[in-house]
């Protein structure tokens, strides 16, 4: 009876532990981690290389940007235009797929990438979810509407069973779109301040707030929180760096967006587990 006891002592206190820093503060969980645009660094951007480096480092998310073609296809690119990540000056939304896909999207970051091609968001579907299901993880997308069409976007995460799980970015007609095609679409739209966030929340009722980093602080994290809202914060450029990582954990948000996943890993190993 006494082992059965200690057993169910042991497995209560597993399932809920803590982390504390070095200075011994207790941090409940350790945000999540999303690799924005895939391992960005390690591959060229929003390739299906940087997705699969990503997913094998075990990323939480993978941040996608999302466009649409000329000819309606949802691809998988940053900027308007393609120039910088293609060599081609044109706009993504002024080109057709069969364009696009011709071009290498690799070249630019390394010789060795040069096969790279923008991909559809259909390609990163089916790529994600037979990771999943080979490595058995539960990799999600952070699905960045840039210029989208909201019903091919929803229809191809419902399609491979990832809208469920995926997070939505964008601006507020964007995503009050999102959620006429999928009225349970986990929104996120950017944090407007502590005036108009409650107007927002109820107009779009929103999964999660995408807070910059200049804004991150305790007061606004357990304001949005106290509404049942996630945090989420980009920590990338000048604030990617473990100063900006420790601050967060340390603001108990619930996802950090990143360039530099192992950096991230580094510090959080700086937090130790304890039952």
């Amino acid at each position: 009876m006494i082992r059965i006891f200690f057993f169910f002592f042991v497995c209560l206190f597993c399932t809920h532990a803590v982390s504390v820093d070095a200075q011994g503060t207790l941090v409940k969980k350790l945000p999540l981690i999303s690799s924005h645009r895939g391992a960005s660094r390690l591959a060229p951007e929003n390739t299906r290389a940087a997705f699969v480096k990503a997913i094998e480092s075990g990323t939480d998310f993978i941040e996608i940007d999302v466009r649409t073609t000329s000819d309606g296809q949802q691809v998988i690119v940053h900027d308007k235009s393609l120039k910088r990540t293609t060599g081609l000056n044109a706009l993504v939304s002024d080109t057709d797929y069969a364009t696009i896909s011709s071009l290498s999207a690799g070249d630019w970051f390394a010789k060795k990438f040069s096969s790279e091609k923008v991909p559809t968001l259909e390609e990163v579907c089916v790529l994600v979810k037979a990771e999943n299901k080979r490595r058995s993880l539960n990799v999600k997308l952070y699905v960045d509407c840039k210029e989208i069409d909201a019903s091919k976007v929803t229809s191809l995460l419902m399609k491979y069973e990832l809208i469920d799980s995926a997070v939505f970015y964008g601006d507020e007609k964007t995503l009050s779109d999102i959620k006429k095609y999928f009225v349970s679409a986990r929104v996120m739209p950017a944090f407007p301040g502590v005036k108009e966030a409650d107007e927002l929340i109820r107009k779009i009722k929103p999964y999660a707030f995408d807070v910059s980093y200049g804004e991150l602080d305790q007061q606004t994290v357990d304001f949005i929180h106290a509404r049942g809202i996630k945090v989420f914060s980009d920590l990338l450029d000048n604030d990617d760096h473990p100063d900006a990582y420790r601050k967060a954990i340390e603001c108990g948000i619930d996802l950090i967006q990143t360039d530099d996943a192992g950096a991230v890993r580094k510090t959080y190993k700086e937090f130790r587990i304890r039952q």
